[in-house]
């Protein structure tokens, strides 16, 4: 096996002829040699003397000790408890009153609406969405096999959070275990593949995945992907009869567990045109498996009643194709930055305009600079062929959506390779290198930051950002402040405004968990930075004019497009009461609505609260005639 023990890897993998004798598997590895020439066994680890880093990347039991040093790294997660979602699957995985309607109308649990106008009438009725809902808005995932894991809290340990988080914990090491495996596969038992596996592990993108409960169907979807891949490619290299029946088989849990996991197909394709046989035709119908099993799941899947329609968050790239291109233009740079280096990628959606301009053309430096570089080592080695064609699949299909690191599991499966065999190419001074001064140079120093980001300082991020959802912890700490605020007395609860509905959507949830009586209803006039001015017409009736107009920002566009405006003079009729849309924005947004209740709007039962600073506060309506201005509400994270 001395062969297989090079710094650089295998440029392909040995096929079945070639195992079938040791001389002839001597000649395979020459020949790999020729196309990747080693100039020496390098030490990786000289201030170590012996090249102990070296030593451990190729020990045979690197994929435990990754694994170890994965869970170990987030760790910190076990103690951070619920948040956001969690709340939301527990009560519709309980025996609760009123869980299971919120089930079937979410369609899932990992969802908002079913599409079908009673049931999001009804959760407009229950608090659960704004009044500006889209009726038809269909945003609802199929993924039962992550939905099993959490159905198994419910039912083992349904309010530790901490034994909930140690789940997550050993999807993440057996992922971060499969893929040294599979890096080992493709590369050979070299450093090259310890050293791709050593950035997946530790790589500090992959901690808000894991330390959010709610997210565990990025870890679960992932293991099964990886072990797709796994099973497809000792099939190719051995022709395994076992494997190439479980590839399939894990191919569809993969995409049950999450549709992100359908990113499979471009690794296989990449593999099939890189490592399979001479004849394309035959290449690629060594997909034809797994591509079948996509067609049938996705057909399974929209008979189902599932998929995205109405929200301005996700782009169906089937039926808006051209607005589809254009986000994936800004989309898939910035994902690349998130995977290689930092900013993350969401910070494109949080910060000033100005700022974000700046993050986007910055990550299209990047990706020039990647780009490059992996089109030069495409050239003599096809093994990352197969990686980036991987990666860039991988980020195409998250493109659906707003930019966000906990979407990189599969990317990072293709760029923690390349980013290895880049590193390790630049210690080997290989042939791919370019050789004029300022490009070397620049590919040097580009090589040399990922590589220490990812060595140095990933480590010491994936902590933190394994318990980053932490920092909405005052997302519950406000709501809970209010629900203690409430006496018997107390059946309705009013929101004049709040930084995001699902603070408001928690309220009925969270005292439903604790035990408390259920509130009649929970109304909500606004979410969102938008300030108000409000009108009391008479004592029963608010009219509120929404400054700039509802939905300003992408990301309060969850429940209805800004594409699909409500019309003027729409109506919403409630239990006590009606909401009428008076005045849109030049672009069809809301502007201004009446809110007529069926009751005195100083009635001792209604709570009327809004945001203010940091935190929730009383709200009094003004008395007839008169009017108040509020500020638009603005996010706060904290500890």
């Amino acid at each position: 096996m001395a062969p297989n023990l090079r710094l650089s890897g295998l440029d392909e993998p040995p096929t079945p002829d070639v195992l079938r004798t040791q001389g002839q598997n001597a000649d395979a590895a020459q020949e790999s040699t020729k196309a990747f020439p080693t100039r020496q066994r390098l030490r990786l680890g000289q201030a170590a003397r012996g090249g102990r880093l070296q030593h451990y990347l190729e020990h045979p039991r690197l994929a435990v000790g990754l694994a170890f040093i994965a869970a170990l790294l987030s760790a910190p997660s076990l103690f951070i408890g619920f948040h956001l979602d969690d709340y939301v699957h527990r009560y519709m995985l309980s025996e609760l009153p009123g869980g299971a309607a919120l089930r079937a109308a979410y369609g899932s649990p990992f969802g908002v609406a079913n599409g079908q106008p009673a049931t999001i009438h009804w959760q407009i009725e229950q608090g659960y969405a704004p009044f500006w809902t889209d009726p038809h808005l269909l945003l609802s995932l199929w993924r039962p096999i992550s939905e099993l894991t959490h159905k198994l809290d419910s039912l083992l340990w349904p309010n530790s959070a901490l034994l909930m988080h140690a789940q997550s914990l050993l999807w993440f090491s057996l992922l971060v275990a499969l893929v040294t495996l599979l890096y080992r596969e493709v590369l050979g038992t070299t450093a090259v593949a310890g050293l791709a596996a050593l950035f997946y592990a530790v790589d500090h993108t992959h901690g808000f995945a894991v330390g959010w409960i709610a997210n565990r169907n990025a870890l679960v979807a992932s293991t099964f992907a990886v072990a797709t891949l796994l099973c497809y490619h000792r099939t190719q290299r051995l022709g395994t009869r076992s494997a190439a029946l479980l590839a399939p088989v894990l191919f569809l849990l993969s995409l049950l567990a999450s549709e992100a996991s359908c990113a499979v197909l471009a690794y296989v394709i990449g593999h099939a045109l890189g490592f399979g046989a001479a004849n394309l035709r035959k290449r690629l119908g060594t997909v034809l498996p797994l591509l079948l099993v996509f067609v049938a799941w996705r057909c399974a899947y929209s008979t189902l009643g599932y998929g995205a329609r109405g929200s301005g968050l996700y782009i169906d790239p089937m039926q808006e194709p051209l607005r589809f291109a254009g986000a994936a233009m800004t989309r898939l740079p910035v994902l690349l930055l998130g995977a290689l280096a930092l900013p993350p990628a969401e910070s494109v959606v949080f910060v000033p305009p100005a700022l974000s301009q700046l993050i986007v053309f910055v990550a299209y430096l990047v990706a020039g600079a990647f780009v490059a570089l992996v089109v030069r080592l495409s050239q003599e080695r096809r093994s990352s062929r197969m990686w980036a064609l991987g990666l860039f699949g991988s980020l195409l299909a998250t493109c659906t959506t707003h930019p966000n690191n906990r979407l990189l599991f599969m990317a990072d499966l293709g760029g923690m390779a390349l980013l290895a065999q880049l590193s390790v190419g630049l210690i080997e001074d290989a042939s791919w290198l370019p050789r004029a001064r300022v490009p070397r140079a620049a590919s040097r120093t580009f090589i040399l930051l990922c590589c220490s980001l990812h060595l140095l300082l990933s480590p010491l991020l994936l902590p933190l950002t394994a318990t980053s959802v932490a920092i909405t912890s005052n997302v519950e700490r406000e709501i809970l402040a209010v629900d203690k605020s409430l006496d018997e007395q107390a059946s309705e609860v009013v929101f004049v405004s709040s930084p995001d509905y699902f603070n408001v959507k928690l309220l009925p949830m969270l005292r439903a968990l604790a035990g408390r009586p259920k509130l009649d209803r929970v109304r909500a006039l606004s979410f969102g930075p938008v300030p108000l001015r409000i009108l009391r017409q008479d004592p029963c009736t608010l009219l509120v004019d929404y400054v700039g107009g509802i939905m300003p920002t992408p990301l309060t566009e969850l429940y209805r497009s800004s594409r699909r405006p409500m019309q003027r003079g729409t109506r919403i009729a409630l239990h006590g009461l009606s909401i009428e849309v008076l005045d849109l924005t030049p672009d069809g947004r809301t502007a201004r609505a009446r809110f007529s209740f069926d009751q005195n709007l100083d009635d001792a039962e209604v709570r009327w609260f809004t945001w203010k600073g940091r935190g929730y506060v009383p709200f009094h309506p003004p008395a007839p005639g008169q009017s108040v201005e509020l500020a638009a509400p603005q996010v706060s994270f904290e500890l």
